[in-house]
C-alpha cells in the first residue's frame, strides 16, 4: 500500500476520479489546508504527497520545500494549471518528482502517478519544452539564476 497525503482545492473532482484507478493508494488525508497536510507529512510515514497548486493562502513552492525537508525520500507531485516555465524549473530544482498538468485526462494522470510511485520523475512535456526553449533563448544569460515570478 502506498500512503498518500493530498492537498488540493480546485482539482478535487479530478482527484476523486483518479482514486479508483490507483487501488494501491491509501489516502491519509485530503485537505485544502497546507498546514494540515504538512502536519501529516511530519508525523506519519508518507510515500507520496500530491499538491494542487495554487492552494488557498498557499506560499506556492514553499510548502513543497517543507514537505521535502520534513521527510526525505517522499515523492512529491504537483498538479497545476500554472504554465510558467520558471515555476516548473524551480519545482525541478527543489526535487519535485512530478509536475503534471491539471488539463490532462484522468487516465493520463493515473498512468503518470503509477510511474512516479515506481520511482520515475515525470514533468508535463508541453511545459517542459516551453521551459527549455525559454531557458535557451537568445539573450538569456546561462549563468543567471532562474526563479519563479
Amino acid at each position: 500500500m502506498c500512503t498518500l497525503v493530498v492537498a488540493l482545492e480546485s482539482h478535487r473532482e479530478m482527484f476523486h476520479a483518479l482514486l479508483p484507478r490507483l487501488p494501491q493508494m491509501g489516502v491519509i488525508i485530503e485537505t485544502d489546508d497546507e498546514h494540515l497536510a504538512l502536519k501529516y507529512v511530519r508525523r506519519m510515514r508518507v510515500d507520496l504527497a500530491l499538491f494542487g497548486i495554487p492552494l488557498p493562502h498557499s506560499r506556492g513552492l514553499a510548502v513543497v520545500r517543507q514537505a521535502l525537508r520534513m521527510q526525505p525520500g517522499i515523492r512529491v507531485v504537483i498538479i497545476t494549471a500554472i504554465d510558467d516555465p520558471l515555476f516548473l524549473l524551480e519545482a525541478l530544482r527543489i526535487g519535485v518528482n512530478g509536475y503534471l498538468s491539471a488539463a490532462d485526462s484522468v487516465d493520463h494522470l493515473a498512468d503518470a502517478l503509477q510511474h512516479i510511485i515506481a520511482g520515475e520523475t515525470l514533468f508535463d512535456a508541453t511545459l517542459s519544452t516551453s521551459a527549455l526553449l525559454r531557458l535557451t533563448a537568445p539573450g538569456v544569460s546561462q549563468d543567471a539564476p532562474v526563479t519563479p515570478s
